[in-house]
């Protein structure tokens, strides 16, 4: 159970945006890494850090205080929908942000992937408890797919690595019983789909 709790913490849905931006950020063998400063880099992660990770916590923070929320677990669903319309909110300030930079195309959508991703999980949470830790994860294992054929080629091992962290984490939901099996796989399944589709659609729709 011990284990369980520690894969949760690490792989929590509020640290994916950041992860995300830090592997493209640091990506040597893309021309990424090249057209931007390490300060910069630095710049835009604490940033993203400020905004989807610090600031959400403090808005839970808050609604624990104010006992609009039970804490900060949000095991009801229903606790879980002002929470995540907050998270959509800071992450979409984040893209918005981003933007100001005029930073390559993967990176601004690569955060944008990650604005639908939350908000499609906060659509989906309105009817039904799914698994926002599978949403993540998969999310991440999509994007570091799609960015694999966008830029360069990640190593196989690296992708089986999340396929195999997925299974870690899924297996850590169950056992904590924060999920039904039937909401981790729909998790996973929805995650992975809707993050590769819009890495695509992004690419494709972004001006620049």
């Amino acid at each position: 159970m011990r284990l369980a709790k520690v894969i949760s913490y690490l792989t929590h849905p509020i640290l994916i945006t950041t992860a995300l931006l830090v592997y493209v950020l640091f990506q040597k063998s893309s021309y990424i890494y090249y057209n931007i400063t390490p300060s910069g880099r630095l710049i835009f992660i604490s940033i993203s850090v400020v905004l989807t990770i610090l600031a959400p916590l403090l808005s839970v923070g808050y609604l624990v205080y104010q006992k609009q929320v039970e804490n900060f677990y949000l095991d009801k669903r229903g606790e879980r929908i002002l929470p995540m319309a907050i998270a959509v909110t800071y992450t979409f300030g984040l893209y918005y942000f981003l933007q100001l930079f005029n930073l390559p195309k993967p990176v601004l959508a690569t955060v944008g992937v990650s604005v639908v991703g939350v908000a499609f999980t906060l659509l989906i949470t309105l009817f039904w408890k799914i698994s926002a830790h599978m949403m993540g994860v998969s999310g991440f294992t999509a994007v570091v797919l799609a960015l694999s054929h966008i830029l360069t080629p990640t190593s196989p091992h690296f992708i089986l690595g999340l396929f195999m962290l997925s299974g870690f984490v899924g297996t850590a939901r169950l056992i904590q019983n924060s999920h039904t099996l039937e909401q981790i796989i729909a998790g996973w399944a929805l995650g992975f789909i809707v993050s590769y589709l819009s890495m695509y659609w992004l690419m494709d729709a972004l001006p620049f």
